[in-house]
C-alpha cells in the first residue's frame, strides 16, 4: 500500500497552505484530513483547518504547539520539518492541482483496501455467511469509497436525503423496520411518534413527577424492542434503576424489593424477570461524569454497540469542570442540552434529556387556599417556559409530565374545615392520573396532552380506557400564541 501516495505532493500543498491561507479556501470543499497519507501531514492539514476557519492565522510558528513536538519526521524534528515545508512551498495557485492528485490517491487506496478485505472474507467464509452478502458488503465499501466525489465537509445532497427517507418510509410501510426508535408507551408515540436519530427530547418535571420514571420506562421499552440503550444515571443507581424496571412487570414494589417483604411468589416473578431481561441491551453509567465525558462514552457506546437511545437523567447532575463552575445553573443547562444536541446529529441517535422545572413554578401568584385554588392547580398545565434556563431552544420535543395529585397533597385545608372534604375528593380522583403534556415540538401540534395512568408503588405510567378504546388526546385551542409564553 505504500506506493499507493504521493508524500513530495502532500508536502507541496501543506508548504503552501502555511504560506498563504487563502489557498485554503480553493481545496477546503474537496481535501479532508483522512484524505493525507503520512500521519503528520493529517494532524497538519486537520489543525491548520480548524485555525483557519476560526480567523486565526495558521503558519508553521502558530501551528507547532498543537503538535507533538517529540515526534521525528526524516530525522527532522517537527519544527525544523514546518520550516523546510514553507521553504520548499509552491504558489498557492497550484493548491488545487494538488488536491486533486492527494485526493484520488486516498480513493484508490480505499478501494484497494475494499477489494483486500473482500478476498479475505471469502477465504474465510463463515457457513452461515452467503457469497451474495460479502459482494454486498464490497459493493457498500466501493460505493463508500466513491461517494465523496458528492459531499462537501460530509454534507448530503438533497437527493440523497430523499432517497434515504423513501427507503426509510418503504421499510416502515412493508412492516420490516420503523423509522427511528419505538418505546412501547403507546399513547406518547401516537403523540411525537418514535424518537428519532438527530433528535434531542427533553422531559422536563417538578419533585415527584415522574419525569426520571418516565425515562426509564421508555428507555426499558426501546431495549425490549432490540434498541441499544446507554444511560447516565446521575441520581440513582444502576441496583435502583433494576428494581424500578422489574417493579412495574412484576408489581412488586421497590420499597418491598428493599425491604426483602416477599414471600416465595414474588421471589419467583423477581427472578423470571431476571432472566428474560438480563440480556437486554440497556447500559447504566452510574458514577458521575463530566458533560465532556458523557459525549466520550456515548460516542463509544454507539461505535462498539450501534445506533440507540442515549438517556441523561439528569442534565443538573452533569459534574462540571473548573471552568464550568462559576456558571449559573440556567447557564450551564443551556451548554449541556446544546452540547447534547449537537451529539444527537452527530450519532444519528435520539437523544433523551431530563430537566428541572423552576422552583416554584406551580406557587406563583397563589391566592388564598380556597377552592379556586384548589381548582386552579387541577387546570394547570406546565409550560417549557417553566424549565431552568432556556434549554427548550435546542429540543425538538418537550413533554412534561404532570400529576395534580403531589400539588394537591402539598395544600391541605384545615382538617374540620368545609374545604377539606372537596380538598379529599380531589385527592381521591387524582390518586392515579397523571398527563404527559407536549409543552413544545418541531413536528407535532403543540400544546397537547395526553391523560395517562400512574401507579404510584410501582412508578409506571399506564394507558388508559377499556380495551379498544383510546386514551383521550387532547389539543388545546390557543386563540393566542403568546399565551404560550
Amino acid at each position: 500500500m505504500s506506493e499507493i501516495c504521493n508524500i513530495e505532493v502532500e508536502q507541496l500543498l501543506l508548504g503552501a497552505l502555511l504560506i498563504n491561507n487563502e489557498a485554503f479556501g480553493l481545496i477546503s470543499g474537496q481535501l479532508l484530513p483522512e484524505h493525507f497519507y503520512e500521519p503528520l501531514h493529517k494532524a497538519i492539514y486537520d489543525n491548520a483547518s480548524k485555525m483557519i476557519r476560526a480567523g486565526k492565522i495558521a503558519s508553521p510558528i502558530t501551528i507547532k504547539s498543537y503538535l507533538d513536538e517529540n515526534a521525528k519526521v526524516g530525522g527532522l524534528t517537527v519544527s525544523q520539518y514546518l520550516a523546510r515545508l514553507a521553504a520548499e512551498a509552491m504558489p498557492a495557485m497550484m493548491a488545487p492541482t494538488y488536491a486533486n492528485e492527494i485526493y484520488d490517491l486516498a480513493v484508490d487506496r480505499s478501494l484497494i483496501n475494499g477489494a483486500e478485505d473482500l478476498i479475505r472474507a471469502v477465504r474465510n467464509r463463515a457457513p452461515n455467511v452467503s457469497p451474495k452478502e460479502l459482494g454486498e458488503q464490497a459493493i457498500s465499501a466501493i460505493t463508500t469509497a466513491l461517494s465523496d466525489e458528492d459531499t462537501i465537509y460530509g454534507a448530503t445532497s438533497f437527493g440523497e436525503a430523499c432517497d434515504d427517507a423513501l427507503a426509510a418510509t418503504s421499510q416502515a410501510y412493508s412492516g420490516k423496520k420503523t423509522v427511528g426508535v419505538s418505546y412501547r408507551l403507546p399513547p406518547l408515540e401516537r403523540l411525537i411518534g418514535p424518537l428519532c436519530g438527530g433528535q434531542l427530547i427533553i422531559l422536563g418535571g417538578a419533585t415527584k413527577q415522574g419525569k426520571s420514571a418516565l425515562a426509564g420506562q421508555i428507555a426499558m421499552g426501546a431495549a425490549i424492542d432490540g434498541f441499544p440503550v446507554w444511560m447516565y444515571s446521575g441520581e440513582m443507581t444502576a441496583m435502583e434503576l433494576a428494581m424500578r424496571e422489574s417493579s412495574r412487570d412484576t408489581k412488586i414494589s421497590v420499597n418491598r424489593q428493599k425491604r426483602g417483604k416477599v414471600v416465595e411468589a414474588d421471589y419467583e416473578r423477581l427472578m423470571q424477570f431476571r432472566n428474560a431481561n438480563r440480556d437486554r441491551p440497556f447500559y447504566i453509567q452510574e458514577n458521575r461524569l463530566t458533560l465532556d465525558l458523557v459525549m466520550e462514552r456515548a460516542r463509544a457506546f454507539v461505535q462498539r454497540k450501534g445506533k440507540g437511545l442515549i438517556v441523561v437523567d439528569h442534565i443538573g447532575l452533569i459534574d462540571r469542570t473548573k471552568s464550568e463552575k462559576s456558571l449559573a445553573d440556567w447557564e450551564f443547562g443551556q451548554v449541556v442540552t446544546m452540547k447534547l444536541k449537537q451529539l444527537a446529529r452527530e450519532l444519528d441517535c435520539p437523544v433523551l434529556g431530563c430537566a428541572q422545572l423552576k422552583k416554584n413554578v406551580f406557587n406563583e401568584n397563589r391566592g388564598p387556599l380556597n377552592e379556586k385554588f384548589l381548582q386552579s392547580i387541577l387546570n394547570r398545565r406546565p409550560r417549557y417556559t417553566d424549565l431552568i434556563g432556556a434549554v427548550e431552544r435546542d429540543a425538538d420535543h418537550v413533554i412534561i409530565p404532570f400529576r395534580p395529585f403531589v400539588f394537591l397533597k402539598e395544600h391541605e385545608p384545615s382538617e374540620h374545615s368545609d374545604l377539606h372534604l372537596l380538598w379529599e375528593e380531589m385527592v381521591n380522583d387524582q390518586k392515579n392520573k397523571a398527563k404527559l403534556v407536549l409543552a413544545l415540538s418541531r413536528e407535532a401540534n403543540w400544546p397537547a396532552e395526553v391523560e395517562m395512568g400512574w401507579d404510584g408503588p410501582t412508578t409506571t405510567f399506564y394507558e388508559t380506557g377499556s380495551a379498544g378504546e383510546s386514551e383521550l388526546i387532547r389539543r388545546e385551542a390557543i386563540s393566542n400564541p403568546m399565551a404560550l409564553l
